[in-house]
Order: C-alpha cells, then structure tokens, then sequence
C-alpha cells in the first residue's frame, strides 16, 4: 500500500488515542474531586474554578509562514491564511483554585484566495488548511472582581497536520476551467491544463504534517461560564521535509487565535 496511507491511519490513530486518554484523565479528575470535596467553594453556591474544567470554545484564528533563506540571507512572510477553530479543552487541577494543567483537541480550518493575471488568462489561487492541534499547558487562575477571573496559560501545542493544499483556476477560450493542485504534503501535483501551463508555488518542497508550537493564551472567566481569551502560537519546527529545499529555507507557521468559550 501506498507510504501515505499508512501515515494518514498512525496520525488518526494517534489523535484517538489523545482524545482517548483525554476522557480516561476526566473521568479521574472529576472523580478525585468529588471524593476529596474541591468541587465546592468556601462561599455557598460558589464552584471552583475548574470544578469540571471542560471548556467548548470557538473562535478566529490567522496564520502566516515565515521563510528564512540562508543562501539569500533574506526573511520573507506571506500574506497568512483567515480561519475558524472549534475546540474542547479541560483542565485538572494541580493547585485548588490557582495552578491547572490544561489539555485536549482543536480543530482548524484557514484560507486565503487571491486573483492575479498571468499572460492572457485571469487565475483565482485558494490556499486551504485543515488540522488539529493539542495543547499541553500550565494555566494560572487569580480573582481580578466579584465575578471575574483572568487567567494565563502557556506551554507546548503539538499540531497534527490533515491537509494543506493550493489550487489555482483559470478560465480557457472555450469557457472551461483549467485547474491545478499541490498538495503541500504529499508535494504531489494534479493538473488538468488543457493546454495551458499555471504557476506553482515551490512544487519541488512538501511539508511535515506534524509540528510542535510554543506560545500562550491569556483571558477572562465571567460568572464561572463564559470565556473571553486570545493566544499566540510560534512553530518551532522547519516545514519543509524535503532534505534539498530544508538545507537551504526555513519555515515556520506561526498562529494568532482570538475566541469565546462556555465552561460546563
């Protein structure tokens, strides 16, 4: 079979496993706390927070690319990519109402399209990602007014790569569409020309589908149920996996996401 597949089934088998192992770690801390009475406050109808420490949260993410070229000395970025996340995170508590460890699964969509001339013909490009990140963070909680509470976070988020691609279409004389795509892990193209060459963008280099992140998330927690916060992830590891092209070119995905969140 196909080295591909077998990739794809691991990195599906590894996300069930976390999100697995994320339930399993739940069901003991929602456990622990019940047996040794964390789940209540001093203050009567007052929860900790992180009682229950699963939080849905849904929000805007934009990324860019940073290219370094050692041969060039020169830095680039593109333009980045606009998307949506949904995520489902949960926090354990490593001190009661203080110090947390946060963990559990994101999931991504992000795209940019551009129009553009080249020659005689008009071509519209859709750069498009998919992928699931898992955070694995200490969080700080501290009371900042009756009902508030900010909190800051940081650590490691391992990023698992689904698909990334780029596509460019353009119509012909005779009304069709010529259109091509590279799939930046694979590096494999697909092309339906009728005739007519497009660009490709460095159709030589294929991407990692695994990455790890560093960065952090800061943000409010109002009546112990919503959720206001925003973050910052750098990439710390090169992109390219083609051993000619990451001699040379260094690129990294660096993430900017601001989103909402309900505690429950």
């Amino acid at each position: 079979m196909n080295q591909n597949k077998f990739k794809t089934k691991d990195m599906k088998k590894s996300i069930v496993t976390a999100i697995a192992a994320l339930c399993l770690l739940g069901a003991v801390d929602s456990h622990a706390q019940g047996y040794y009475g964390h789940g209540r406050h001093d203050r009567p109808g007052r929860t900790y927070f992180g009682h229950n420490g699963i939080e849905l949260s849904a929000g805007y993410l934009h990324s860019n690319y940073k290219h370094e070229d050692y041969t060039s000395e020169t830095t680039e970025k593109d333009k980045g990519l606009n998307g949506l996340y949904l995520g489902l995170t949960k926090d354990f508590t490593l001190i009661r109402r203080a110090l947390y460890f946060q963990t559990g699964a994101t999931y991504a969509y992000q795209n940019a399209s551009n129009r553009f001339d080249y020659g005689a013909l008009q071509v519209v490009s859709d750069r498009s990602e998919h992928y699931v990140d898992i955070p694995a963070r200490l969080k700080l909680a501290l009371d900042v007014a009756p009902r508030l509470r900010a909190f800051f976070s940081a650590g490691p988020t391992m990023n698992f790569g689904i698909s990334s691609k780029l596509q460019y279409r353009a119509k012909v004389a005779d009304n069709s569409v010529a259109k091509t795509t590279y799939n930046y892990y694979s590096g494999k193209v697909k092309a339906d020309l009728k005739g007519h060459e497009l660009p490709m963008e460095n159709p030589s280099s294929a991407y990692r589908r695994f990455d790890v992140g560093m960065g952090f998330e800061a943000g409010v927690l109002i009546h112990e149920v919503a959720v206001l916060k925003l973050g910052l992830d750098w990439g710390l590891i090169n992109k390219n996996k083609n051993r000619t092209v990451a001699d040379y070119l260094v690129t990294h995905r660096n993430t900017f996401h601001l989103g909402i969140g309900i505690r429950f």
